[in-house]
């Protein structure tokens, strides 16, 4: 990783903030109501009390939900702006706001060793030009058994600049023209870098890091982390989107997926030794 791609990285997202914030508002985009934090919120299965780590929590729209059901939280992210924006719209005081580069190991750990009950990334990790040091960070950061949840662009369907969106007109067995929506890949195995739009009409295209399953969890596994939880999930049939090519056409494909893991046992013995 360079410092020139992570600063313009950083600036990017500083640019965008104001417009994401304003299209995403207290409660987040649509997707992320829809789809994405009711599958989390279950997967993290907060207890009253217990201490949360929030990476690239953009307006903090799902760091205040944690504090509404009664977790502590720490929610950080790279863009000053973003952290602004977070801090204007949250009244609850157990939410406390970090401007921290999630590939900034250092940074990360010095937020205490074991301090943790769980930790989460919501449509993050693709951001980032390197996810390395934030899982060995959170190797370190969280408690003996706790989970770390995180949500990301589906690699094999959502992710990739040879990805394309289809929709035909076909004949069905009963001689009925229907319409079908389908996904056309030609890259996947390759981990590419590219540009992208995440909202139409935001200032400026992003970066994504496409990374494939196997190069996605095996940074998992290498930091001591093992799958405990995968899901991927699907819009309902009964959505009626505005656009051919949304998202909730698209009712056998997954956008996002969105897993569970838990450090295992051996790593859980060298933090005990640490």
């Amino acid at each position: 990783m360079t410092q020139d791609l992570l600063r313009a990285t950083r600036d990017i997202w500083n640019e965008n903030a104001d417009f994401w914030d304003e299209r995403g508002g207290d409660d987040g985009l649509p997707m992320q109501r829809a789809l994405i934090a009711p599958i989390t919120e279950r997967l993290l299965d907060l207890k009253r009390g217990e201490r949360v780590l929030e990476i690239a929590c953009g307006n903090g729209a799902f760091a205040r939900r944690m504090a509404a059901l009664g977790a502590r939280v720490v929610a950080c992210d790279f863009a000053e702006t973003f952290i602004e924006r977070a801090k204007a719209r949250t009244t609850n005081n157990a939410v406390e706001y970090r401007v921290i580069d999630a590939t900034d190991e250092a940074a990360l750990r010095a937020l205490g060793a074991q301090s943790f009950d769980a930790a989460v990334c919501a449509m993050g990790m693709m951001d980032m030009p390197e996810i390395e040091p934030l899982l060995r960070a959170l190797s370190q950061l969280l408690k003996p058994r706790a989970r770390f949840v995180f949500s990301i662009m589906h690699p094999c369907f959502n992710s990739t600049a040879g990805m394309k969106m289809v929709v035909e007109r076909e004949e069905n067995r009963d001689g009925e023209l229907v319409t079908v929506h389908a996904i056309k890949i030609s890259q996947y195995a390759t981990p590419t870098t590219y540009k992208g739009t995440g909202i139409i009409g935001q200032p400026a295209p992003q970066y994504y890091f496409h990374r494939p399953l196997n190069a996605l969890f095996g940074a998992c596994f290498r930091a001591g982390f093992v799958l405990d939880a995968l899901e991927e999930p699907t819009y309902d049939a009964r959505a009626q989107p505005s656009r051919p090519f949304s998202w909730e056409n698209y009712h056998e494909i997954p956008p996002v997926l969105i897993a569970r893991v838990q450090l295992s046992q051996n790593t859980i013995g060298t933090q005990d030794a640490d």
